[in-house]
């Protein structure tokens, strides 16, 4: 991405190079400060074979290799640097090029360093509070398929944003244009590349010369009618820029535009309130609604280096004022490239939270007028380069995201994906404790059940207690605990977007719904006129066959009871069928048929008295089925 990140980061012009020059770096300093790095790069390096080489020229030559992503060797002088220096801001940054070489354990050694001499950094703070995060990003599975889109060139090619049959690109393939020193590539330019009815591609076609400038264009994006097209332009255009009196550079900002439908083609230009000479905004993502946009920008009383933002589009088409998303989202790293799905996602890349190396791309959403965890999309949209410009369509799961990542065709490519699987889950980590005592119970079944009933998966607890199940975000689930010689256990376990979720279960010893004369069960629901056995009363009567199981001798009488509302015949008989179906489910989990006998008892013996009339609690009561204790020697046990 060192083609349009670089471009707007402009204002990241090292420090280091403010301090210890000398006759020996003048060339490679002018070349610097005119971000032009590859030239840069070659300046430092002849010094270091020419014996003139100390901190100041390894940090800078760290910088420029830094600066084209040129990994392995920023990672080596880096190391050079700190060898004589320790400036905190570099030992983060070998860390981010360790980390994108793949020395994960190096990488953390570095950010160690780096939490220690700023402990009060977002970015060392979420280090320290989750230190072992790399595992858990890469233990997240595949959920994407992603493939090199064969529209790329060799060049830097970036975006893609589909409106209608044409797809929108950024790229640096226009031979026409002068080369930008920061890498020898061409500036950019914006393309749109017509989308077959098969899925293939066209050729690109570059826009009209009222989009594209001869200088850099960046990424867009499209009012939910097509109509208007926000893109965002270096301020060279609007010939405002800062020039150095010493190097004669001038520095520019990035601008927001919009350009307005006319036939099939863009007119109308327009410069966006949001712009200003002393700051950049770049990245523009209009919400499915049409009603705001979301923008990066460095502007002043930011978290760092860029923030992202929104403003308000307004029905005249205006914006109102720019509103920092808050330091959840942005950290004293980048946040940039923000996208708005059609589910109110938030998609994003960032330097600041933890990731894979690079630029990860990101997620979170607001619920309830809270920002959710900020979670990782993960591999392999995520890699150890830079990951941008993520794009998908909720409803087909299909976008593109763009990478510098290994293996491409260019500096930058457009990779085209397919998610495979719900990006968004939750680790529910269940905990099963005895009650009484307070210690873990290993080896009860945990079952997971959906919110429509549905047994997705069983699982036994570990020495710890503790069975773990990963669902979809924002989905209710239960869990079903059972333990030999435990009463079981029903927990509902409300949806939520957090990352973990943890459930304590607590389970009675069986021997607590023994009481004297009966083992009370809870209420034992039938639907309405019928008498067969749901899940629910399958769930209460393996607790009584769990009890009988235990007290071989045990010989229990079901009694099945309704309220008084009906006629007493029909009620004697529906009680009677219900006692029966409730004996020959007991019989069937392997209690002798001897040991248990039904009787119904309509309403007959009415817990609550409701001649007089009664509320729906005491019909309630009334309708419930009883197993009492007929044996007196086992009675005699309790």
């Amino acid at each position: 991405m060192k083609n349009f990140k670089t471009l707007l980061l402009i204002t990241l012009i090292s420090s280091f190079c403010l301090t210890a020059q000398n006759s020996n770096t003048k060339k490679a300093d002018k070349h610097f400060a005119r971000f032009e790095f590859v030239k840069a790069a070659e300046s430092y390096y002849k010094l270091v074979e020419d014996g003139k080489a100390d901190a100041y020229v390894y940090g800078q030559l760290a910088e420029s290799y830094y600066n084209i992503f040129d990994t392995e060797s920023a990672e080596r002088y880096y190391a050079k640097a700190l060898e004589t220096s320790e400036k905190p801001e570099m030992v983060y940054k070998y860390a981010q090029m360790l980390k994108a070489n793949g020395k994960y354990a190096e990488s953390n050694t570095q950010m160690d360093k780096f939490a220690t001499m700023r402990p009060a950094d977002d970015r060392a703070m979420a280090y320290r509070k989750n230190p072992d995060y790399l595992p858990k990003i890469l233990e997240q599975g595949k959920k994407f398929n992603v493939q090199n889109a064969d529209f790329n060139s060799t060049q830097s090619d970036f975006g893609g944003t589909l409106q209608g049959d044409k797809l929108y690109i950024t790229s640096g393939r226009n031979d026409s244009r002068k080369t930008y020193g920061w890498n020898d590539q061409p500036f950019l330019d914006i393309y749109t590349i017509t989308k077959n009815t098969d899925d293939t591609y066209q050729e690109a076609v570059l826009a009209n010369n009222k989009v594209n400038t001869r200088f850099h264009e960046g990424l867009v994006s499209f009012s939910p009618d097509g109509n208007t097209m926000y893109f965002s332009r270096e301020s060279y255009f609007e010939k405002t820029y800062e020039k150095d009196s010493l190097s004669n550079t001038r520095y520019s900002q990035l601008y927001l535009f919009k350009a307005t439908k006319l036939g099939d083609d863009w007119d109308t230009i327009e410069s966006l309130s949001v712009n200003s000479q002393n700051y950049s905004v770049k990245n523009p993502a209009v919400s499915a609604d049409g009603k705001t946009i979301y923008f990066a920008s460095n502007k002043p009383g930011g978290y760092g280096d860029f923030d992202i933002y929104n403003a308000e589009i307004n029905n005249d088409g205006t914006l109102g004022e720019a509103v920092n998303l808050g330091q959840k989202i942005n950290t004293e790293g980048q946040e940039m490239f923000p996208y708005v799905s059609s589910t109110n996602t938030l998609y994003f890349s960032s330097n600041g939270h933890l990731g894979l190396g690079g630029l990860d791309v990101f997620y979170t959403k607001e619920i309830d007028g809270k920002v959710a965890p900020i979670r990782n999309v993960g591999i392999p949209i995520n890699s150890n380069a830079d990951d941008f410009a993520f794009i998908i369509d909720e409803e087909t799961g299909e976008g593109f995201v763009s990478s510098n990542r290994e293996g491409g065709k260019g500096s930058d490519d457009i990779y085209t994906f397919k998610k495979l699987q719900p990006l968004c889950d939750v680790m529910i980590t269940a905990t099963v404790l005895d009650d009484k005592t307070r210690e873990p119970i290993s080896g009860a079944a945990v079952s997971l059940y959906d919110d429509e009933g549905n047994k997705v998966v069983s699982k036994t607890t570990n020495d710890q207690g503790i069975a773990e199940f990963i669902v979809e975000c924002e989905k209710d689930t239960e869990l079903e605990v059972v333990m030999e010689d435990f009463e079981s256990k029903k927990v509902q376990v409300k949806g939520t977007t957090d990352e973990e979720n943890n459930v304590q279960i607590s389970l009675d010893p069986i021997e607590k719904i023994i009481e004297p004369e009966q083992v009370v069960l809870a209420p034992i629901y039938f639907e309405f006129d019928k008498s067969n056995i749901t899940a629910q009363g399958a769930f209460e009567l393996d607790k009584l066959v769990q009890v009988m199981k235990k007290y071989p001798e045990m010989v229990i009488q079901a009694t099945s009871h309704t309220d008084s509302r009906g006629p007493e015949s029909y009620n004697a008989n529906l009680s009677n069928r219900r006692a029966k179906t409730t004996v020959q489910y007991v019989i069937s989990q392997g209690i002798e048929e001897a040991r248990i006998s039904g009787m119904g008892k309509g309403e007959s013996e009415p817990k609550v008295d409701c001649s007089n009339g009664c509320t729906k609690e005491q019909h309630a009561e009334n309708r419930r089925s009883e197993f009492l204790i007929v044996t007196d020697a086992v009675q005699q046990q309790y």
